[in-house]
């Protein structure tokens, strides 16, 4: 089978859940037999990652990537205020990645089309023009959850307003695209309850991200004492405002009660703002070499969102490595765990607070929580069962 991956970004490194679950997809589907073409948007404008890549992936996937300028710029923002459509929408839309999808299109047949994302739908009509071939979106958020909750805890009003602006013209788009493909991957089984509550009757499946196959070290180095961590890419919004509201609300609290304890944050693209944190109790360690090595060097692991969607695959790859993940409601959300059992969340900073210091005052909860972890994950996220799951979704749209 011939399959086109479109990507919002380049997958490389894959560090973080977005590359990491499109990655996943290109390796799975490579490793058993298919023909997988990898044409990625570049946000960066300055090829990321792709020094990284190996001749044998450039070869397998003849993989290009086009930059595409995605800064928000005040003017083109100020104007779209005059339209009906959706800025977040219209940065990704470039025309000379049109035209080279057109080229590809017409010159190459393919039997799946993947869009990887809601910023690859502007593409869709060149798409159905140039190529009859079955068109999946994989939905890895819900992105107007995203803007809708970052609009409901802004307390700037004219911020909040605007916010809810972008959120409102997200979500119309969001639910009106989804009746122009012919499946839907979701990421998560809440994802996909909410599609088909809107009115998505066509085939779809849930294929999560999993975890890469990885033998941990026995015995298990041993980890910081009194260390807790959160590890993430800081380029994306909701992370950036989770952590910031930890280090301001939860944090404080923590301290409180156990000044002993120190917090790592790690994430490739670290504003500089969140160097201002840094204390005897806070350490800002940026990205990280080897994201392995540096969760099993720490005890508990955060992860503090307040918006999003989809699912967190840091929380995946945390509960692998025997961590203690402490999270937010919202954080946890797209994942099957249970309060407690293999996982601590709380509702609120004092909650939060609360779970990370039991962490300390009971080490054998914890560490019990810490093996649940890792057979929860290693049950439910194992990658072969879920590559096949997404074949046996592709084999639904394709006959010889």
């Amino acid at each position: 089978m011939r399959v086109l991956q479109l990507c919002h970004k380049v997958p490389f490194p894959p560090s973080d859940g977005g590359s990491i679950a499109m990655h996943q997809v290109t390796s799975g589907l490579l490793e058993n037999g298919y023909k997988v073409k990898v044409l990625a948007l570049d946000p960066s404008r300055k090829n990321s990652g792709q020094e990284r890549i190996s001749e044998e992936y450039y070869s397998q996937t003849r993989f290009e990537s086009h930059a595409v300028d995605t800064r928000v710029k005040p003017l083109a923002a100020f104007l779209n205020l005059f339209t009906k459509r959706s800025y977040n929408l219209q940065r990704f839309y470039d025309r000379k990645v049109e035209k080279r999808l057109e080229k590809i299109l017409k010159e190459e047949t393919f039997d799946i089309i993947q869009l990887e994302g809601l910023y690859l739908t502007p593409y869709i009509p060149v798409i159905r023009k140039n190529s009859g071939a079955s068109l999946l979106y994989r939905s890895h958020n819900i992105e107007h959850f995203i803007w809708e909750r970052m609009a409901a805890a802004c307390s700037n009003p004219l911020k909040k307003r605007y916010l809810k602006l972008l959120a409102g013209r997200l979500r119309k788009f969001e639910m009106e695209v989804i009746h122009h493909v012919d499946g839907l991957v979701a990421i998560s089984s809440i994802d996909l309850d909410f599609f088909h509550k809107h009115g998505f009757s066509r085939p779809s499946s849930v294929v999560p991200a999993g975890i890469p196959a990885f033998n941990l070290p026995d015995p298990l180095p041993e980890a910081e004492a009194n260390t807790v961590f959160h590890l993430g890419s800081m380029d994306w919004r909701p992370n950036q405002e989770g952590v910031e509201w930890f280090l301001e609300k939860v944090w404080p609290l923590v301290v409180k009660e156990n000044p002993e304890l120190k917090f790592y944050l790690a994430g490739k693209r670290t504003p500089q703002r969140f160097y201002r944190y840094e204390s005897d109790s806070v350490k800002v360690a940026g990205q990280v070499p080897d994201a392995l090595e540096f969760i099993l060097s720490k005890k508990v692991m955060v992860v503090p969102l307040l918006s999003g969607g989809g699912m967190r695959v840091k929380i995946v790859e945390g509960m692998a490595a025997k961590k203690v993940i402490v999270s937010t409601v919202v954080g946890a959300e797209g994942i099957d765990c249970r309060h407690k059992e293999n996982i601590l969340v709380g509702n609120n900073a004092e909650e939060m607070a609360r779970n990370i210091l039991l962490c300390f005052r009971q080490p054998k909860l914890a560490e019990k929580i810490g093996e649940n972890a890792r057979e929860f994950a290693l049950k439910h996220y194992a990658m072969q069962p879920i590559i096949e799951r997404l074949m046996k979704f592709y084999s639904g749209f394709y006959s010889e």
